[in-house]
């Protein structure tokens, strides 16, 4: 059965006569036998499609085509595995102004508008992720065929922003109204076949028969999901009000206003403008522009920088297998108990065991409600190991400090520690209250220090991405890859820092303002945004 499965399984994505098509900047496109006209993103040099102005520019171009040549139908699809398209492309607004931001929205809206108003059936066929600018501009088509692998979703909500390309308008015009607020308000993906449960697609389909589902939209046996009595109800006022004053309840309780704007604004755009696409367009371009030039967004998008820099760093072997957390409080236990879930053999210590014995018993709950799996948590329990001693400091590969906030407590213990480490060993800490010039005097010289990004925060319970990276000397590339190339199924590096979401509804967290800059990180390519100390950059215009 598994080989048969296998010979059916999809080998290739369905690109019509565009698979031999001559690429023209981003993009391929060729006209079949039926005289539909394949257009296929395809960004050269990159494993993800984007979408950002050139994308839009083309785009604009083939659509001046479309319109001369009147073809039968139009199909847009990706030419990529990976999925349709991760998104806008974020560097592009860098360095812009409100004014310009405001400007290239406009632009992009106005093709986006002249896609959905062209004559003939536009067909997006959605594979992998289909995100953000990607989504909107599937919106834009008469129909959509995602295949079984699709995952969409409007994940803008974590950088601080709300959907700016016409997903606000679009999306709750074509899908359940609720159920499209609830994905731009959480971020949240959702598979293809609930998409099409909600009204967001109109056809889920197995690879292979995308040529098929294409054939039954181009000739009317394909039905549309949009609309439906949903859209027809909260397109009054009062239906959007009353639904809009709940949105707003539970989004206050998980995120403050202050803290998190976004949210706020697409609850109150939806609720002013829901029925009128005219208005709420307009209002959605506003909004976005303002919104980017906030703390928030500035933030969130510098801390989206530095987890692409470490994933670029995620090569090769750490050498990083044995990990040891001094300190078994709220911190401590949650670093030990996600270290021992992503494959690291943990030893946990602190100076009583009663806080070990409860880190355990949390470490237990933790691994039964996120692995789901009984053997997995076992597992992960064997590799979590009590030690009371402080045994494991002399022979583990990464020993991480999470003792209480305190910098003569924090000196005591490295004094101990650090002869004791193995030669080549890392030692690093949560430290983020204390100073870190005092913690960095702390440490021999020879030994890096490091204050690890992104670890879950227990103690403050807000979930916010943590940007802090404590250095006592420039570590290079080398040392970086060290900390987070996998070691394990996704490696320290790479399983720690993403678990913490920016979910400004499901996760209630305060605007950290930037504190505890990562040196060198995130500089060039976010020109216009601000410094750790809250300062901004000198403007300059940005790539767009």
């Amino acid at each position: 059965m598994g080989r048969m499965l296998d010979a059916l399984s999809d080998r290739a994505l369905e690109l019509g006569p565009a698979r031999a098509a001559e690429q023209q900047g981003n993009w391929r496109a060729a006209t079949d036998e039926d005289y539909v006209y394949w257009l296929v993103l395809d960004r050269p040099g990159k494993a993800v499609n984007t979408i950002d102005r050139s994308v839009i520019e083309e785009l604009s171009q083939h659509v001046d085509r479309i319109i001369d040549q009147r073809p039968s139908a139009v199909v847009i699809r990706s030419a990529k595995p990976s999925g349709f398209a991760a998104g806008a492309d974020i560097q592009q607004f860098a360095g812009a102004s409100t004014g310009e931001i405001r400007g290239m929205l406009k632009e992009a809206h106005l093709v986006l508008d002249r896609l959905a108003e062209v004559q003939a059936k536009t067909i997006a066929v959605i594979n992998g992720h289909c995100l953000g600018a990607g989504l909107e501009l599937a919106l834009a088509c008469d129909f959509r065929i995602a295949v079984s692998d699709a995952s969409l979703g409007f994940p803008e909500v974590m950088l601080g922003l709300h959907p700016g390309l016409g997903g606000t308008y679009r999306s709750t015009a074509v899908a359940d109204p609720l159920e499209a607020m609830t994905m731009m308000l959480t971020g949240k993906a959702m598979p293809a076949k609930k998409a099409k449960a909600i009204g967001l697609v109109d056809a889920v389909v197995e690879e292979r028969h995308v040529s098929t589902a294409v054939q039954a939209a181009l000739y009317n046996e394909l039905k549309t999901a949009a609309g439906g009595f949903k859209t027809q109800a909260f397109s009054l006022r009062p239906a959007r009000a009353l639904a809009a004053s709940q949105m707003r309840k539970k989004t206050t309780e998980k995120a403050a206003k202050e803290h998190y704007p976004a949210p706020h604004r697409l609850i109150d755009l939806w609720e002013a403008h829901g029925g009128n696409p005219k208005a709420m367009q307009e209002a959605e371009i506003d909004s976005f522009a303002e919104l980017i030039e906030t703390d928030t967004a500035q933030n969130l998008v510098r801390v989206f920088f530095l987890r692409e820099t470490m994933r670029g760093l995620k090569q090769g072997d750490s050498a990083i297998k044995n990990v040891h957390v001094i300190g078994a409080g709220a911190m401590g236990a949650d670093i030990a108990a996600w270290a021992a879930r992503e494959g690291f053999h943990v030893t946990l210590g602190d100076v009583a065991t009663q806080p070990i014995g409860k880190a355990i018993r949390a470490a237990t709950k933790m691994l039964t409600a996120t692995l789901k799996d009984p053997l997995k948590v076992r597992d992960a329990l064997d590799r979590l190991t009590p030690d009371p001693a402080g045994l494991g400091i002399a022979h583990d590969d990464l020993v991480i400090e999470a003792a209480p906030e305190k910098l003569e407590l924090k000196r005591k213990i490295y004094a101990d520690i650090e002869p004791r480490l193995k030669e080549g060993a890392l030692l690093a800490t949560n430290t983020s209250a204390l100073p870190r010039r005092g913690a960095r005097r702390s440490v021999a010289p020879r030994r890096p220090a490091f204050l690890q990004p992104g670890l879950p925060d227990a103690t403050h319970r807000d979930r916010q991405p943590r940007q802090d990276q404590l250095r006592n000397r420039p570590p290079g590339d080398r040392l970086l890859r060290r900390i987070i190339a996998p070691a394990g199924p996704r490696g320290l590096g790479a399983g720690l820092p993403r678990q913490p979401r920016a979910d400004p509804v499901h996760g209630r967290g305060a605007d950290h303002g930037g504190r505890g800059h990562s040196e060198g990180a995130d500089r060039s390519r976010r020109r216009g945004f601000r410094h750790a100390d809250g300062t901004r950059r000198t403007r300059r215009p940005g790539r767009a």
